[in-house]
C-alpha cells in the first residue's frame, strides 16, 4: 500500500502516523510520502515521524518530498490537510467578518467562505495532478471546508474523492463513553452537511437508547435549550447558528483561536526538533483534530478490503436525503466494503432543520461556482444566501473586505 500526504509538514501529521503504525500491523509493505511545500517544517517532522516508526519498529517506509508529480505514481491513497494562507489567512477568516458584526470562523459563514475560494482551485489542481499520475487512487480530504472542497472535487475533477471530518467520531466516541461500551457498537442515524449535522436516533448494539441519551447528555444550559428544541443531537457548529448573537460576542470577547493555533504550532515544532522524543506529545491534543488518525486509518481500511461496515463520511447524494439535490456532497452514513459504498438512506430531513440545511447547502453551491468561475456576482449571491449574513448590500461589504485582505490568495473575481 501506497499513501501519499499532502501537507505532510503540518505539525497534525504525528497524530496521523499514529494510525498508520497501527495500519501497518494489517498492511504489508506500506509506504508513506509526505509532500509539503514549507520544507523547514517539512524536515522537522519528517524526524520526529522517523523516530517514532523506529521507536515503535513499525514496518513503514518513510519518505519525503516538496514535490508532488514525485510522489504521486501508483499511489493507492493521496490525503489531503493542507491550508491555503496557514493559518495566517485563518486569522483573517476570524476577523473580517467581524468588522461587519459577523461571525468569523474557518469553516461557517463568511470566515468558511473565504477558506473555500483560496482552497478550492488549489485542490482542483491537485487533483488534476491525481488524474495523471495516480487515477485509481482515493482521494481522503480532510481539508476545510471539507463538504464544499469533496463536492468542488466531485464536480469538477474525475478523481475518487471522499471528505472526512473527526467530528462524526468524535460523537460516536461521546455516546460510547457514555454508555460504557466500544465506539464500534453505536450506530448513529446521522445526517446533514459537514459542520451543519445532527443526530436523531443513537443505537448501542442494534438497541435504540435515544431517550436515555438525552437524560445523561453533558451539555451547557443554552446547548442543553437547543437539543430540547431540536428533539435531536446537533453538531457542535449549530451553536453558531441558534446562538448566533451570543458567540459573536463571544468571539470578540476572547483572543483568536487562528492566534492560539499560530502559538502551538511554533511550541509543537520546538518539541518535534527534540532528537529525544519518540512518540506524539501531549500538547498536539490542544492543536484540535482528535481522533482524525482514527478517522482516516478506519476509512483506509474499509476503502482497501480491510474491514467493512459503517463510516459517517462525505460523499454524493444521489438521493439519500430526499431534500436535498443529487449532486450535494452530504454528510451520512455509508456502507464501505472495499470499491462498494452504500449511503444509508436518510429519506425526508426533518422539518426544524430542513430550512436550515437546504439554505446553507445553496450558499456552499454557489461559492463552489464562484471559486471555480471567478465569479463577484454568484460569490455576493452566496453570502447573501447564508444564515448568518442575509442581507447582499451586506454581502458586498464583506466580500470586498475579503478581497482586499487576501489578495492574490482568491481567485481573480469577474464583476
Amino acid at each position: 500500500m501506497k499513501a501519499v500526504i499532502i501537507g505532510g509538514g503540518s505539525t497534525y501529521t504525528p497524530e496521523l502516523m499514529e494510525g498508520f503504525m497501527r495500519l501497518s500491523n494489517r498492511a504489508e509493505g506500506l509506504r508513506v510520502i509526505l509532500v509539503d511545500t514549507d520544507h523547514q517544517k517539512l524536515e522537522v517532522v519528517y524526524g520526529i515521524l522517523k523516530r517514532m516508526i523506529d521507536a515503535a519498529d513499525a514496518k513503514i517506509e518513510l519518505s519525503r518530498t516538496s514535490l508532488l508529480d514525485d510522489a504521486l505514481p501508483d499511489a493507492d491513497f493521496v490525503v489531503n490537510q493542507i491550508r491555503v494562507g496557514g493559518n495566517l489567512a485563518r486569522l483573517m477568516d476570524e476577523t473580517v467578518p467581524l468588522q461587519f458584526g459577523v461571525l468569523g470562523q474557518e469553516t461557517t459563514g463568511p470566515g468558511g467562505f473565504a477558506n473555500a475560494l483560496r482552497t478550492i482551485p488549489v485542490v482542483l489542481g491537485i487533483a488534476r495532478r491525481i488524474q495523471k499520475y495516480c487515477p485509481k487512487a482515493w482521494l481522503i480530504n480532510f481539508t476545510n471546508p471539507s463538504g464544499m472542497v469533496t463536492e468542488a472535487l466531485l464536480k469538477y475533477s474525475s478523481v475518487k474523492a471522499i471528505g472526512l471530518c473527526n467530528s462524526p467520531i468524535n460523537f460516536c466516541n461521546m455516546f460510547a463513553r457514555m454508555f460504557h461500551v466500544k465506539t464500534e457498537d453505536v450506530f448513529l442515524d446521522y445526517f446533514g452537511l459537514n459542520h451543519l449535522s445532527f443526530v436523531r436516533k443513537v443505537f448501542v448494539n442494534g438497541k435504540d437508547v435515544t431517550d436515555e441519551a438525552f437524560s445523561k447528555l453533558p451539555v451547557s444550559e443554552d446547548e442543553r435549550r437547543i437539543v430540547e428544541y431540536l428533539g435531536m443531537f446537533p453538531n457542535y457548529y449549530l451553536r453558531y447558528y441558534y446562538l448566533r448573537q451570543e458567540m459573536v460576542e463571544e468571539i470578540k470577547a476572547k483572543p483568536k483561536r487562528a492566534e492560539e493555533v499560530l502559538k502551538i504550532e511554533q511550541e509543537l515544532l520546538e518539541l518535534y526538533k527534540d532528537p529525544l522524543l519518540t512518540q506524539k506529545p501531549s500538547q498536539l491534543s490542544k492543536r484540535g483534530g482528535a481522533f482524525y488518525s482514527t478517522a482516516a486509518v478506519e476509512l483506509i481500511e474499509h476503502l482497501y478490503g480491510l474491514r467493512r461496515g459503517f463510516q459517517i463520511i462525505n460523499v454524493m447524494n444521489n438521493g439519500a436525503i430526499k431534500d436535498l439535490p443529487a449532486d450535494a456532497v452530504v454528510e451520512i452514513p455509508v456502507y464501505i466494503d472495499g470499491n462498494l459504498l452504500k449511503p444509508y438512506v436518510i429519506g425526508d430531513l426533518p422539518l426544524a432543520v430542513r430550512g436550515t440545511i437546504q439554505t446553507v447547502k445553496a450558499y456552499e453551491q454557489l461559492t463552489i461556482q464562484a471559486a471555480c468561475e471567478g465569479s463577484y456576482h454568484k460569490a455576493v449571491m452566496a453570502l447573501a444566501q447564508h444564515p448568518l449574513v442575509s442581507s447582499i448590500s451586506l454581502a458586498e461589504k464583506i466580500l470586498d473586505a475579503l478581497i482586499d485582505a487576501n489578495g492574490e490568495l482568491f481567485p481573480k473575481m469577474n464583476k
